[in-house]
């Protein structure tokens, strides 16, 4: 993986920093999750209506989804553009 999603907590969800093109959501995320800041949607992964993301296979240890940026939503203003 190159690097880390970073989310940061907002009063009423969550905001995207920090949209690796190439990641690993851990399957303790999507459990932990509620359902404005993330939805699955087939294999397809929408974080806070921000990113999505596109599973592209299964990641035994640590336990997560190897995932590949689809499509950022952002203001270019914001993130790691």
């Amino acid at each position: 993986m190159t690097s880390e999603l970073t989310l940061q907590k907002v009063p009423g969800g969550v905001r995207v920093l920090h949209a690796p093109r190439l990641t690993c959501i851990p399957l303790e995320v999507l459990a932990e999750a509620c359902g404005h800041a993330m939805r699955v949607n087939g294999d397809r992964i929408t974080i806070a209506d921000q990113v999505v993301y596109q599973v592209t296979a299964w990641q035994a240890s640590p336990p997560g989804l190897t995932v590949a940026l689809l499509e950022d939503r952002r203001p270019k203003t914001e993130g790691d553009r």
